[in-house]
């Protein structure tokens, strides 16, 4: 699912005023800040412009990804989900992508503890007349407590932004708010893989079950499992970046568990599709392990399904 027109119209609308060049001075202030300060404790946005333009560029990617990887949760859970409880919000990403996709939600509740990104989020929700059922919190996850619940708790690229030591202490904290399912996202790098899977094994050794993208509870033996999603770009974006396509990828990676006992997927798709005449050939994470499999044109409708599959895509 795209960002929406409308949710991009209302983030750009108060920098079409200002340069161009102030605007990119903002941004790799921006780019510097998460490349260099991620996991410090330090705040990553101070000022409500710098919020504004990181709305602009990295709300439609992480909506996308979101969206996707919950996409993928939902073919395999299909417990009814009401609520949401969004850790480290933000502008609100996940929640808006999580609302569309559910039409079941009434109530989210978005937790964030930067000033600058819960005023731009406000702005957002109450201009998309989302008001009745968002709500923001002021909440440090490393360290204030919180005794509310949701049937979905989410975090998308927040966890990396924490020194280790807070990490457990803040996936108790998340996984206790809790009732059905936990979805967490973070960069699709091999240090975002890491911080996943050092959650995947967590979790599962205090009695979470795997909904995706795992096809099995046991040791994971992939050195980076990540997927990719293309997101198309406004011209503010091109600006910011300095280039002309009209997409770009987001590699990101993720992991759910749910409260109650679920079945995995059989196999799941971890490259993308290799077709070749007259057979496609993928390359899967089951519950024997990786391995390749092929599919021919006798097989019929798996070979339809394999050809127009993806990576991150079961089968």
């Amino acid at each position: 699912m795209e960002f929406p027109l409308e949710y991009k119209a209302i983030l750009e609308s108060d920098l079409q005023n200002i340069p161009l060049t102030n605007l990119r001075e903002c941004f790799e202030t921006i780019m510097n800040r998460y490349k260099y300060d991620s996991g410090k404790g330090n705040s990553l946005i101070n000022s409500e412009l710098e919020a504004k333009v990181y709305g602009a560029y990295r709300l439609p990617s992480t909506f996308k990804a979101v969206s996707e990887a919950l996409n993928h949760c939902l073919e395999i859970y299909n417990d009814d989900l009401k609520s949401i409880i969004d850790v480290g919000a933000g502008i609100g990403a996940a929640s808006l992508a999580i609302n569309l996709i559910l039409p079941s939600i009434n109530k989210a509740t978005l937790l964030e503890n930067n000033k600058y990104m819960m005023g731009v989020g406000n702005n957002l929700i109450s201009s998309t007349r989302l008001n009745d059922k968002f709500q923001y919190i002021n909440y440090d996850l490393s360290k204030d407590n919180l005794d509310i619940t949701a049937d979905i708790v989410v975090s998308s690229y927040v966890l990396n932004e924490l020194d280790r030591n807070s990490r457990i202490n803040a996936i108790n904290k998340m996984w206790n708010m809790t009732n059905k399912m936990m979805l967490i996202v973070e960069p699709g790098t091999p240090e975002g893989f890491s911080l996943i899977r050092e959650v995947r094994d967590y979790l599962i050794s205090i009695g979470g079950y795997v909904v995706a993208p795992c096809t099995h509870m046991g040791v994971c033996l992939n050195t980076w499992c990540h997927f990719s999603t293309r997101v198309s770009r406004s011209k503010l974006h091109k600006d910011l970046k300095g280039g002309d396509a009209p997409y770009e990828d987001e590699k990101y990676c993720y992991i759910a568990f749910s409260k109650s006992m679920i079945t995995p997927c059989e196999n799941r798709i971890l490259r993308h599709p290799q077709i070749n005449p007259g057979f496609v050939e993928l390359e899967v994470c089951s519950k024997d392990g990786f391995k390749k499999i092929k599919y021919s044109k006798k097989d019929k409708e798996l070979f339809k399904k394999a050809r127009k599959s993806d990576a991150g895509d079961q089968i």
